[in-house]
């Protein structure tokens, strides 16, 4: 029998709750694993870490940056003042995160868990972190974009562009203490000359058909998942986006039966009180309870 969460006379304990989540896992037909900033935060790419700013971008830490979310905050949006500023801080951004990172312990770790399980993952992480893990991108929904594309700013194609060789051109030829790159080595676009960007949803200029190849695969996914002993594992999602993730898969818990809804995180870890019964919510860090799971 698929495991019943139910109201218990003692209150459970985080070890009792890893051994529920195993339970669970062992016991599914399916698992939806939903993934958020939380998780590579989890593995060590925080983008409120002060001292990972300090030791990534420390040419920036005199000019009273403290965090990566503090220089996006300030690089959000392009334009032909900043352009070199701008990029001088992204290629670095994208560099770092995206092609420099190894595969971080949390997602090995996930992959060892469901890597015999029927699955399928929707993230809205851009850090490719997912497929170094090992993960199959047939089986990844990520809406959000992606580090390794740029698109044009306008953007006048459906057209992105793998930008390996431009991040690493503007990083060549600048020195560890610049914040410009050269004039010379600003992206555009090669079909009407305009800026290039990254390919990040941010706002209506977003270029998203490339990222929605599997959404109709992954709406299939959740339909034929009813009535099945379905498992959606939530890991590190907040409120940024709930409606991609969050939202859904507490909807789902509500409506299918026979599914259970898993939520780790380090804030936001509650659940609505309707479908509590049928969840399991872990306050902790989500590398040790993966591992913990493992």
């Amino acid at each position: 029998m698929f495991i019943q969460n139910k109201i218990s006379p003692f209150i459970k304990t985080y070890w009792d709750k890893i051994c529920d989540v195993k339970k669970l896992i062992q016991e599914s037909d399916r698992i939806i694993i939903g993934a958020g900033a939380g998780l590579s935060a989890s593995g060590g790419i925080s983008y409120t870490d002060k001292e990972l700013f300090k030791k990534w971008f420390h040419m920036y830490c005199g000019k009273g940056y403290q965090t990566i979310i503090d220089m996006q905050s300030m690089f959000w949006d392009v334009n032909d003042e900043n352009v070199t500023s701008y990029w001088a801080y992204w290629a670095r951004h994208i560099s770092k995160i995206f092609y420099e990172a190894p595969a971080l312990k949390p997602y090995n770790d996930l992959f060892e868990i469901v890597k015999d399980k029927d699955y399928f993952i929707c993230s809205t992480n851009v850090d490719g972190q997912f497929e170094k893990a090992g993960f199959p991108s047939d089986k990844i929904y990520g809406p959000q974009g992606s580090y390794s594309l740029f698109q044009c700013s306008k953007p006048c194609t459906d057209e992105v562009y793998d930008n390996k060789k431009m991040v690493d051109n503007m990083l060549a030829n600048m020195n560890d203490d610049d914040v410009h790159i050269r004039e010379e080595d600003i992206p555009r676009c090669p079909r009407c000359g305009r800026l290039l960007v990254p390919n990040l949803r941010k706002d209506d200029t977003f270029v998203q058909k490339p990222h929605m190849i599997n959404t109709n695969v992954f709406q299939k996914y959740i339909n034929e998942s009813k009535g099945k002993k379905l498992v959606l594992l939530e890991l590190g999602v907040g409120y940024n986006t709930p409606v991609i993730i969050r939202y859904p898969f507490e909807n789902i818990t509500e409506q299918y039966e026979y599914a259970r809804l898993i939520r780790i995180n380090m804030s936001y870890w509650e659940v609505p009180s309707k479908i509590a019964q049928k969840s399991i919510e872990i306050n902790n860090d989500i590398s040790k309870v993966l591992q913990d799971i493992l």
